[in-house]
Order: structure tokens, then sequence, then C-alpha cells
């Protein structure tokens, strides 16, 4: 990898070996080594852990792996019903600027600014 620049993936592969590397001290006695492999099997490199480390590491993948469990999943709302309940919010009477539009459509426009400019919305 040395010669060539390195891909986006590889580089997040880097940044995630150097701070499994900063979680334990060179001092401390190896329990874990923990070998990074990019999907084709290009070596990144070795990280070794402390018990503390491996501790550590356990406790702060089990809190994500909850967190993202509690994550409701986007769901998509119809968009006549999002128009409609945005209308009911602001309280716009689409329907009626609609039929005035149908006769003198300047003065649903009139109409319209009348309200935004009272500051009915």
């Amino acid at each position: 990898m040395a010669d060539r620049e390195l891909s986006p993936d590889e580089m997040r592969a880097v940044e995630l070996l150097m701070q499994l590397q900063a979680l334990s001290p060179d001092t401390a006695t190896t329990v874990l080594r923990i070998s990074l492999r990019m999907p084709d099997g290009s070596y990144i490199g070795d990280a070794l852990l402390s018990a503390n480390a491996v501790a550590a590491l356990n406790d702060a993948t089990l809190s994500l792996v909850a967190y993202r469990e509690q994550q409701a999943p986007e769901t998509a709302i119809d968009p006549f019903l999002l128009a409609d309940l945005e209308e009911h919010c602001i309280g716009l009477d689409v329907d009626g600027l609609m039929a005035i539009a149908a006769i003198d459509p300047k003065h649903a426009v009139a109409a319209f600014d009348e309200i935004t400019e009272d500051g009915e919305l």
C-alpha cells in the first residue's frame, strides 16, 4: 500500500487501526491481536490489545449495537398526506385558494399574499 494513494475505505481502515492501537499502552500485556485486512485480503495491520482495551471495546461495541437497534427505520410518507398535514398545521385553505384561482388567478395570489403578510402562516 505504500507505493500508491490509499482509497477512502483503506484510509478508514488505517484510521481504525490507529485508534485500536492507541487503546493499549506499549507496556501492557497483550491478550488479543486484531489483524485488519481489506475485502481483497490486502493486509492493513495489527493492533495488540490489553485486557482493559478488550473490555472497553466490548462495552463500546455492545453500546453501539444497542443504539443502532433502537433506531427506527425511516418510513416514507405519502407526499399528498404530507401536503395535507402541512396545510392543516399552517391553517392554509388551499382548496379555497384553488377555487378562487379557477375564477381569478390574480385574486388568488393577492389572497395568498394577504394571508402570508398578515402573519397568519
